[in-house]
């Protein structure tokens, strides 16, 4: 393996992580067998040994067991992409006018972090009631349009750790009729592609959202239109929501997702179980 002269004075532990790194990069897609590695980067097996254990530990190497073989993680391959929720919301402001245009109502975006459904942006309507919304505070995944847009296109696992409260053992939508009325509104909104809030989160208040997709397919954030019930009518609802949705569609394919050939086929989980 070729190195690259320097006069500077180099840390030798990282150069020997990066040679690994190196290695693995070089070998096959299956992955590279300790001893390989080792002969590549000329270093006994056992520190080899280490060095990947300690990047598999971070994520970054993944570990075959049954090819007792290693390979680079999608996590150091993301490190050299930008930030996706950065991305979606530069991106989402414009569409984000253009909805507070036609519509002159309060128009919301929330994005995933950490598990948890975040409150990013928000552009305060013309005509519409004030709502009692912070940016950056994490907002309800199943009594927000936001949330709910998000929630029908998670797997049951994420849905889980959305929705489940560990300290007070129970969910968060609070009964078992709660949790039977909210798989039935994330399979309606998988079929429709786009969440209705209907005075669930605040009294009064109407929102239509609808998901952002990654290139994964994953939702990683919605936009939502947001008004009084006596403005968002029945009627404006249907409308509402192929707007929000076109907008989103149109974002989500700029992130590099290539959209089914209907909503309905995006899901990628079940909804969670009530056991």
């Amino acid at each position: 393996m070729a190195k690259v002269k320097s006069t500077v004075q180099r840390v030798k532990v990282l150069v020997k992580a990066f040679e690994v790194l190196e290695a693995l990069h070089a070998g096959s897609r299956d992955g590279v067998r300790l001893s390989k590695v080792s002969e590549a980067v000329g270093l006994p097996r056992p520190t080899v040994f280490r060095i990947l254990r300690t990047l598999e530990s971070m994520g970054y190497v993944i570990f075959d067991g049954a090819l007792e073989s290693y390979r680079i993680a999608q996590r150091l391959t993301d490190l050299g992409q930008p930030n996706t929720n950065i991305v979606f919301t530069q991106l989402a402001r414009p569409a984000m006018m253009r909805l507070l245009a036609e519509f002159e109502q309060t128009v919301n975006l929330a994005t995933v972090e950490n598990n948890r459904i975040v409150q990013k942006d928000l552009i305060e309507g013309l005509r519409s009631v004030r709502m009692q919304v912070t940016p950056g505070i994490v907002i309800s995944a199943s009594r927000t349009a936001l949330g709910k847009s998000i929630l029908s296109y998670l797997p049951a696992d994420q849905i889980e750790s959305l929705l489940w409260e560990p300290r007070a053992g129970r969910w968060r939508a609070e009964s078992k009729a709660g949790m039977e009325r909210l798989q039935r509104d994330l399979a309606e909104i998988r079929r429709q592609g786009y969440a209705v809030d209907d005075e669930e989160f605040e009294k009064g208040l109407r929102c239509v959202g609808a998901p952002v997709f990654d290139k994964t397919g994953a939702p990683v954030g919605a936009i939502s239109v947001s008004g009084s019930t006596s403005t968002l009518t029945d009627n404006m609802l249907p409308r509402i929501g192929r707007r929000v949705r076109a907008e989103c569609d149109a974002i989500s394919y700029t992130l590099g997702f290539v959209p089914e050939a209907s909503a309905s086929e995006r899901t990628t989980g079940k909804v969670v179980s009530l056991a």
